[in-house]
Order: structure tokens, then C-alpha cells, then sequence
């Protein structure tokens, strides 16, 4: 994969972009060969990052976390596409899957890019920051009509307010974002935050919780479209599903498709969702 001359993937970021790649087809496959080389997206998620990491002490919000959770929003909503679940643009009769998928793209990888100016109410500050983004690629995907640009622009701006739970959401499409933010938590994303802690009675629960976590698994589910599965070595990871991924699933339109499973090493397994 060649890479522009001012970009310099970490080795996750060229596994991810490959990923997401692969996973992408039609508008979605142009969109994300567009975003993943773009300098100011680039510019943003580094130093929203750095604004995460080393000014506040929290996990990462940068590139990795935005290819992440895009690729796992595509993963959901593929899943739920292929069990027959409508997106809202379908069920609308506005747009089609493809036209979901591109907002859904768009506005997960750009959802922590607010992350730059502050923590509270970041999402408002990404809409803030991204929007002329988001209209730039509108206008390159659908340059002959202004009515899909003007809904998947709105449908754009939903999911990235959405992402917190802090906004109520009422679309297929945000619903997906909305979880899928709340399913990177394996191990090694919760390290930067255990190591850089500047207090160690604020917060211990969820980092040592987080970092119990091996792995999440996304798949189809035994009775509904879609099945998370969290594999854990020790009993407080249960503590980061409650509170951080459950808080998600609650507030999310598409909570009646989802199963989640806690698996604990040497314990039989827990449904929060069945």
C-alpha cells in the first residue's frame, strides 16, 4: 500500500487501512481511499490525540480509534444488512444501504475529532471542526444531487453527536456508531491511560477493568443479527462492559439486534443481552 511521503503509518494503522479496505466496496471503497490519505484528517485525529493522551491523561482518540471503530461500525451494519434489518435511509425510502454506509463511514471516522479542543461536549466540537469536511466528500460522491447530500449530511452530523450517549439518536445508521465506539476496549487500548494516570484515585476501575479485557469479538448472533463477544482474563472487565459498553447498547435504536456476551476465563459465560 504506498502512503504520500508526509504520512508515516504505525504498523496498526497499515493492518486497519488494509482491513477496511477490503471490507469496502462502490462509494464506501472511494470514500475511505480519500479519508484514510487525507493530510487535515490526519492532522486533526494526531492531535486530537495528542490532546487526549498527554494533556488530559485519557485513551486514545486518534487515527488507530477512528479505523477501529469505522471498521467495526461496517462490520455491524453489514451483519444487520445481511439478517434483513433496514437501515433508516431504507426504511425511509430516502437512500439506499450503500448511502447509509457512506454516512456511517463519514461520520465515525470523524467522530472524536472535537477531542482537539476539549473533552466535555467534544462531540459538538467534531461537527464544529469536520463539517466542511463531510460537504467536501458529499460533493464528490453525489455532485448531481443536492437532496442526498443535504440528508446524508444531517445523518452525518446525528452520528457523530450520537457517539456519546449524551444526545438521544434515532437512526439505524448512528445507533451502529454508537455501539460500535463502545467496542474498542481490548487490552492494549487501555494501557496509555493505566500508564499515564496523573491521579490514581480517579478513574482505577474502568482502566484496570479495560486492561483485564484480551479481546472483542464481532459476529452474527444465535438469535439476533449481531453478537459482541468479550473475552476477559479477570472479573472486573465485567465492570468496563457495564459501564462503558452497556451505557452504549442502552442508548442505541438498534439495541433490540444485538446479543452481548461476557466470556471470563474459567467462568461460564454471562449475557447482558440474549
Amino acid at each position: 500500500m504506498n502512503y504520500p511521503d508526509w504520512k508515516i503509518p504505525t504498523p496498526k494503522e497499515q493492518q486497519l487501512d488494509t482491513a477496511l479496505l477490503n471490507r469496502a466496496e462502490g462509494k464506501v471503497e472511494e470514500l475511505l481511499h480519500e479519508l484514510l490519505w487525507d493530510e487535515e484528517v490526519n492532522l486533526y485525529h494526531s492531535y486530537a490525540n495528542a490532546v487526549s493522551v498527554r494533556r488530559l491523561g485519557y485513551n486514545d482518540h486518534g487515527p488507530v480509534h477512528a479505523r477501529i471503530t469505522t471498521y467495526n461500525s461496517l462490520k455491524i451494519l453489514r451483519l444487520m444488512h445481511e439478517a434483513g434489518v433496514m437501515t433508516s435511509l431504507e426504511s425511509d425510502e430516502i437512500g439506499t444501504f450503500e448511502d447509509s454506509a457512506v454516512a456511517t463511514v463519514l461520520g465515525c471516522f470523524l467522530h472524536d475529532v472535537g477531542m482537539a479542543v476539549t473533552r466535555d461536549e467534544h462531540e459538538w466540537h467534531s461537527v464544529t471542526l469536520v463539517d466542511g469536511i463531510i460537504q467536501r466528500y458529499l460533493d464528490k460522491l453525489y455532485p448531481d444531487d443536492l437532496g442526498l447530500r443535504i440528508v446524508l449530511r444531517s445523518l452525518t452530523h446525528e452520528v457523530i453527536i450520537g457517539h456519546m450517549a449524551h444526545t438521544r439518536i434515532h437512526s439505524v445508521e448512528a445507533g451502529v456508531v454508537l455501539v460500535a465506539d463502545g467496542t474498542d476496549m481490548s487490552r492494549g487500548r487501555s494501557r496509555i491511560p493505566l500508564n499515564m494516570a496523573r491521579d490514581p484515585m480517579v478513574g482505577d476501575m474502568h482502566r484496570y477493568s479495560a486492561n483485564s479485557i484480551t479481546r472483542v469479538e464481532i459476529g452474527p448472533g444465535d438469535q439476533k443479527p449481531v453478537k459482541i463477544c468479550v473475552h476477559m482474563d479477570d472479573v472486573t472487565g465485567l465492570f468496563q462492559i457495564e459501564e462503558v459498553l452497556m451505557t452504549k447498547v442502552k442508548a442505541s435504536p438498534i439495541i433490540s439486534h444485538m446479543e452481548i456476551v461476557a466470556m471470563v476465563t474459567g467462568q461460564d459465560p454471562k449475557y447482558y443481552l440474549k
